[in-house]
């Protein structure tokens, strides 16, 4: 199997191997990261501010309406995703292989991410929409 679901009452922590960054689609106002195994896939829309926390171990804020500022997410093509964190509340956490991880928290104006999985994450299917518990 190459995904695990970990669930709590407070977060949903999905465990992936052999996971890869296969393609980043940059538009106007969001940023997508699309990821693909053997088995599934999957494809997680950031349209809201986020941290990046670079495996140099800096933290950048990055707002992908701010398409001149993007570069640092450019390093994620080819990196392995190990987990896909969903809180409660509405914050999303994307780890990958070499230590460095995104986190979006949510926006109370609009959606600020989403998560669609294909194949065996079929069940990954998430949005974070303002002032709205996720489960």
């Amino acid at each position: 199997m190459n995904a695990q679901l970990i669930e709590s009452d407070d977060e949903h922590h999905w465990v992936l191997l052999d996971h890869r960054v296969t393609q980043l689609v940059i538009d106007r106002s969001s940023i997508r990261i699309q990821t693909w195994s053997l088995n599934g896939s999957a494809d997680v829309r950031l349209a809201a501010p986020f941290l990046a926390h670079l495996a140099s171990g800096a933290v950048r804020r990055i707002d992908p309406a701010d398409t001149e500022r993007l570069a640092p997410c450019l390093a994620l093509v080819g990196l392995g995703v190990r987990s896909v964190t969903v809180t409660r509340t509405g914050t999303l956490t994307l780890a990958f292989s070499d230590g460095s991880s995104i986190a979006v928290a949510p926006d109370p104006r609009r959606q600020a991410w989403d998560v669609q999985g294909g194949g065996i994450l079929e069940g990954m299917a998430y949005a974070g929409q303002p002032g709205v518990e996720l489960w």
